[in-house]
């Protein structure tokens, strides 16, 4: 199937400027990212706070333009579309966007009716406001907002984190996308509700066919969520390691999957003063400013050699893409019981 979004070798540097005019410092957030989201499925891009999911997120929305590489829309590249007109607008009104905040990313002094309404007017032009009341209430009533009436005349303020999450759902919908980048879309409300927002999530997929970017840095959203589709692990804005999710969570391959794997806590009492140690030299992140050409993981990875100062290129095993240069050296992780990981044997 041919992929509706393709990132192919983006990279992007941000500078950032001291006292000094010649101060300047380049840092280097994306590198060489390739990455393909296909109608109707569901990618699930985890990593660390700092390693460049947001950025993805917003290019792939065209909310930044990448220092270099290839953005495609259904094949065509996004920033050729842009002298086409009416094709650009269609890509900026096909993706959409679902930030983490949702009381910042609505306007507190509008209404839920005005904020739902805004989009709708701006491209279905010639929609009377009877047919965009009737939407706004379908669009409320398909995101569990029932009945539509006890919220269009509210403000943000007076709603919870959970129905303001909704909102944003339903505004993203007004458009008809086929894309929604959420961006940690539970990662601020009670965790009694964030299972609700997941499912909601789901079933959208699942009825309108609507693709997902769901970016997160908590693995048990992404294992519920990205549930027979795919997970994208990043750190220091490069891919580690990309494939079937229920194969990363069960068998991760790259070192640092490992690591965050066996990071979960674990849930069974039985089990709980099991002495597990980390597969990981330091748990602190490195600065961008010190990184090499080779794997970024390289200062904090048990198992690294003189291969991995090299740049490193991609292992396909089966459907899996790993950026390992010692794979054959990394002992396998097999989970024997939900939440518990060890090390086996060796791969070699």
């Amino acid at each position: 199937m041919k992929p509706l979004i393709e990132l192919k070798g983006v990279n992007m540097v941000f500078s950032k400027r001291g006292s000094f005019v010649r101060d300047e410092k380049f840092f280097h957030v994306l590198k060489n990212v390739n990455l393909d989201i296909r109608e109707g499925e569901i990618v699930a891009l985890i990593g660390e706070s700092g390693c460049g999911k947001t950025t993805i997120g917003k290019i792939v929305t065209g909310l930044l333009k990448p220092t270099s590489g290839e953005i495609t829309y259904e094949g065509k590249n996004i920033y050729a579309l842009i002298k086409l007109g009416k094709e650009f607008d269609d890509y900026r009104r096909f993706v959409q966007f679902v930030q983490q905040d949702s009381y910042a990313a609505l306007n507190p002094v509008r209404t839920i009716r005005q904020s739902l309404e805004a989009p709708i007017m701006t491209h279905y032009r010639h929609d009377t406001r009877e047919q965009v009341g009737a939407k706004i209430d379908s669009l409320l009533e398909l995101v569990g907002l029932n009945p539509p009436d006890q919220f269009l005349s509210k403000y943000p303020h007076q709603l919870s984190g959970g129905q303001r999450q909704r909102i944003l759902l339903a505004r993203a919908l007004s458009l008809d996308p086929k894309l929604i980048v959420a961006d940690e879309p539970v990662s601020m409300i009670d965790v009694s509700l964030r299972l609700t927002i997941l499912k909601l999530m789901s079933d959208l997929n699942r009825r309108l066919h609507v693709s997902f970017l769901y970016i997160t840095h908590d693995l048990a959203t992404a294992r519920y969520i990205a549930d027979n589709n795919r997970i994208v692990v990043m750190y220091l804005g490069e891919i580690m390691e990309e494939g079937d999710a229920s194969e990363i969570i069960s068998n991760p391959r790259h070192p640092y999957t490992q690591a965050l794997i066996a990071a979960i806590p674990i849930p069974d009492p039985e089990f709980a003063d099991l002495d597990r140690e980390l597969p990981i030299k330091s748990m602190e992140m490195q600065s961008l400013e010190h990184r090499g050409k080779g794997c970024p993981f390289v200062p904090r990875c048990p198992y690294a050699g003189s291969e991995c100062t090299d740049e490193i290129v991609p292992v396909t095993v089966g459907e899996r893409r790993i950026r390992c240069a010692r794979l054959p050296h990394v002992p396998v992780f097999s989970t024997i019981r939900p939440g518990i990981v060890r090390t086996g044997g060796s791969n070699s």
